[in-house]
């Protein structure tokens, strides 16, 4: 598959380091696989979120989420001329936000911040790949794991 934004797979882009992060992914299995036989389910539970607690919090249902939504609609509407002089070009690629989003944008930001799972998985996918949804950075993969879960119906309120 080829990431919006770019000319090449992160299989082609990655190729050099690909046995390394498939070495390093399998010792992480390994070690979940270890910890969930030995520690009782809430324990490992706990064990596999710890890192990353605390670390995501730009995700629906999270401190950051309402700021992320009001800045995509500020976005959406054009009123961020920083965001898009950074992110035009990725955003041109990615394409227009879909008709149902931008239709009724005061709907839109409802939804994100109430029920995101509601936009339906088309709508979402855009949110997904677009930096739209982000305050900074840091926060995009995140948010975008955040946006996809809700295409698939794993947020729970």
């Amino acid at each position: 598959m080829v990431w919006p934004g770019c000319e090449e797979t992160l299989t082609d882009s990655g190729r050099e380091f690909l046995g390394e992060i498939k070495k390093q992914v399998k010792q992480r299995i390994d070690m979940f696989r270890h910890f969930e036989k030995r520690l009782p389910p809430d324990d490992f539970l706990v064990f596999a979120g710890a890192p990353r607690i605390g670390t995501c919090d730009g995700h629906c249902g999270m401190p950051k989420w309402p700021a992320c939504v009001e800045a995509a609609m500020r976005r959406l509407r054009g009123e961020d001329e920083e965001f898009l002089h950074e992110w035009g070009d990725l955003m041109t690629r990615i394409g227009p936000a879909p008709a149902p989003v931008t239709a009724d944008l005061e709907g839109t930001r409802k939804l994100l911040l109430e029920s995101p799972w509601e936009l339906n998985a088309g709508n979402l996918n855009w949110f997904a790949w677009n930096p739209v949804l982000q305050t900074t950075w840091h926060d995009t993969v995140g948010a975008a794991a955040a946006v996809a879960a809700a295409a698939h119906g794993q947020i729970q309120r």
